[in-house]
């Protein structure tokens, strides 16, 4: 491009001369619309500079907000998924504390029971099997598998859940205060209650339970009259241990024709055993013994037809029945 000044007209012309044969094109303009063209020019690439470089700072910051906004995402799903975590979590706990609360109702039942059944011990009455039975738990695992479909628990659910387990575990707490002192004071009648059982006749006085003759009116062996039976009779083998039915002092050992050879207990109950018929005593006269221990072994003498003990209980001088104070051996399981 060549540009030739003509002073005269203060005009210019512009020649493009392109290479080869093309024609020469000429373009006369003032000098006024020159400078404008060409400051239009400058002042368009100026302008396309600057564009371009608040273009390309435009595009950092963009691209510096879409990374900061991807890691924002990151973050916020890291957190909804760490709070769905702890939201499951905090469901599986209450729902091991709601299984605990009930356990712990279950073992509140347990202990009510085993205080009315020591009542019932202490008292002599007897407890009936519905009293007695501990309410199971119908949510206990069975034997073999399980399955379903996973159905979440609602809103809802989970509020009645929280609710009953507050109220499970609140009802539990404000009781077992009460029932502690409960089970303390029914811990010392029971001791009582051993203590009163040790000076009572209540210990079975052979490993034999086989009873032959009770209390009362029957026919008796040698006569075949009808007479009254003082005692009970316990068959055995000779030689057996015979046990003193409760605490006591030996007050009389000897032999007769009616007893053959015998113990008699003073106990501090103010009744009296009196252990007839054995092959020997073993227990001496003034000697203090203990409810269990062998005082003398069964046998068959005297007025007897064969080896076993003849066990009588005394009362203010009267004899009674001793089956109203002897336990059987296995009577109380099979209540």
């Amino acid at each position: 491009m060549k540009f030739r000044f003509k002073p005269t007209n203060k005009k210019f012309t512009v020649l493009i001369v392109p290479e080869g044969t093309s024609p020469v094109f000429r373009f006369k303009m003032r000098f006024a619309l020159l400078l404008s063209l060409l400051v239009s020019a400058m002042a368009v690439i100026i302008l396309a500079l600057v564009l371009a470089l608040v273009n390309r700072s435009n595009t950092s910051r963009i691209v510096m907000l879409e990374a900061e906004l991807t890691s924002s995402e990151d973050r916020l799903q890291s957190t909804v998924d760490d709070k769905e975590k702890a939201i499951d979590e905090l469901l599986t706990e209450l729902i091991a504390l709601s299984e605990k609360s009930k356990t712990i109702e279950s073992k509140m039942v347990e202990l009510e029971n085993l205080e009315a059944e020591l009542k019932a011990i202490t008292t002599g009455s007897r407890i009936s099997p519905a009293s007695t039975k501990i309410n199971q738990d119908k949510e206990a695992p069975q034997d073999g598998g399980v399955g379903g479909e996973s159905v979440p628990l609602s809103d809802a659910e989970v509020r009645s859940l929280i609710d009953e387990t507050k109220a499970s575990i609140t009802a539990s707490l404000n009781e077992m205060p009460e029932l502690q002192a409960r089970l303390e004071q029914t811990k010392v009648n029971v001791e009582k209650y051993k203590e009163m059982m040790r000076i009572l006749p209540t210990y079975w006085p052979t490993d034999s339970t086989r009873i032959t003759s009770h209390f009362g009116k029957r026919s008796d062996p040698f006569s075949n009259r009808l007479t009254s039976h003082n005692g009970l009779d316990i068959g055995g083998n000779t030689g057996d241990p015979v046990y003193a039915a409760a605490d006591g002092k030996v007050t009389d050992t000897g032999y007769s024709s009616a007893r053959g050879n015998y113990v008699t207990v003073a106990h501090p109950s103010g009744l009296q055993t009196i252990y007839m018929h054995l092959q020997k005593g073993i227990a001496a006269k003034g000697d203090t013994v203990k409810q269990g221990d062998t005082i003398g072994l069964l046998g068959s003498t005297g007025r007897s037809t064969g080896p076993h003990l003849h066990i009588e209980v005394v009362k203010g001088g009267t004899p009674v029945d001793p089956l109203n104070y002897l336990t059987i051996p296995g009577e109380d399981e099979a209540l």
